[in-house]
Parts: structure tokens; sequence; C-alpha cells
């Protein structure tokens, strides 16, 4: 009985391991050229995109005053990879540049992520977060923007506050370093983060660890 328990136990914990690994939020990375019209330039600010997001990236409003909004366009796709919840947070908040190796480009300057993904609240009420970004960032949630930090700028922090429901919501954050001096992201969210999938090898190993702790838990059962 008890080593039935223990195999028990290990199978719960691969699964908790394999939960928590991937506990952020998916990033897309872009790698922009230095002659990108955007770049360089302290265009932008509060108010320079539109409340609702309808597409893949935000959609510039009638006021703004960017030449090419299309940071996030698949022409300059880096690489994708799960941010964890302590990067997040702690680790991209000073001379924060992960994109590098891209030749015709000013790496590792000018580039943009979009972070999606979901979270869980276990109550109706209000819920108090922050996020600092240098230089753009936009956070939505369940498709409305809730704080606005775009413009070129030194790393900047904002509060907000938010009425949600109890269960899963949506969150896409997005992105971009224009300049080449400083670059930073915080985000400090006090709700768990699920990212949008997962890498698979990463996965397919976890669960056929776990899948193979089962089938033995399995065969003890039979005797």
């Amino acid at each position: 009985m008890k080593k039935k328990i223990l195999i028990l136990i290990s199978a719960l914990f691969l699964l908790f391991i394999s939960l928590n690994a991937y506990a952020g939020l998916l990033g897309t990375y872009y790698n922009h050229f230095y002659e990108h019209p955007d770049m360089e330039v302290w265009n932008g600010g509060v108010g320079m995109v539109e409340s609702t997001l309808t597409g893949s990236a935000p959609t510039m409003n009638a006021s703004s005053d960017f030449y090419q909004f299309d940071w996030w366009d698949s022409q300059y796709y880096a690489f994708q990879r799960v941010d964890s919840d302590a990067d997040l947070q702690n680790n991209f908040a000073d001379s924060w540049f992960p994109v590098t190796g891209y030749s015709g480009t000013n790496e590792p300057h000018y580039f943009a992520v979009h972070w999606e993904g979901e979270f869980y609240v276990d109550e109706d009420k209000s819920y108090t977060y922050s996020m600092g970004s240098d230089d753009d960032a936009w956070l939505f949630i369940d498709n409305q923007l809730v704080l606005d930090l775009g413009g070129v700028h030194a790393l900047t922090h904002d509060d907000y506050t938010i009425n949600l429901t109890k269960g899963y919501h949506d969150i896409d954050i997005f992105f971009a370093e224009r300049h080449t001096v400083q670059s930073a992201f915080q985000l400090n969210f006090f709700s768990d983060l699920e990212p949008s999938s997962v890498p698979e090898p990463a996965t397919m190993l976890l669960l056929g660890t776990g899948l193979i702790s089962l089938a033995g838990l399995r065969r003890k059962l039979k005797k």
C-alpha cells in the first residue's frame, strides 16, 4: 500500500511541476530593422490605440502619429517562448535586450513582444495590479484596454484596478522597445498566469513520464 501511495504522489508531483513550470505567458518576439520609421522617433503616448482589441495587435486610432504601426507583424518574427511569472515580475526590469543574432537589424535594440494567456480569479471583486515598461506597453484584459503606457519613455509604472467576475479571463500585453538606451518591462500580477500554449517537446516529456508512473500504479493495483 505504501508503494502505491508513493507512486500516486509521484504522479501528482509531476503534474504539479508540469503546470507550474509554465506558469506565465506565451511571448512572441519580433525584431525590427533600424530603418523602421517608428524606431528612434519620440512619437506615441497615451491614447494612441483603440480601447478594444479586435485583431492580433492593437489598432492605431485616428489621432495617432505612428508612421508604420506594424510592430507585431509576422515579417519581423524572431522566436516564441513562455516567460514565467518570476521573469515578468522581476527579471526584465533593467537592461533587457532578449533578441539577438539577426543580421541586417540593429539587434538587440528595436524589438517587440506580444504576451498572451489567461488567468483565474476565485471571486467577484475589484483587483489591483501594476505594470511598468520602457518603452511602449498596452495591457488588454478580455480584449479591453485597461492600461496604456504608450510612447518612447523611461521605465514608467502605473497601477490599475479592474472589476472581474469569478473564473478565467484573457490577457494580452503588447510591448515595444524603440530606442537604444535601456529597455525594461515589469508586471506585478497577483493572479496565476497561464500561457496560451506550452512548447510541445517539454509537454510531451512530462506527459510521458506521468503516464509511465500511472501505468506502474495500474499494474500494482492489479496484483
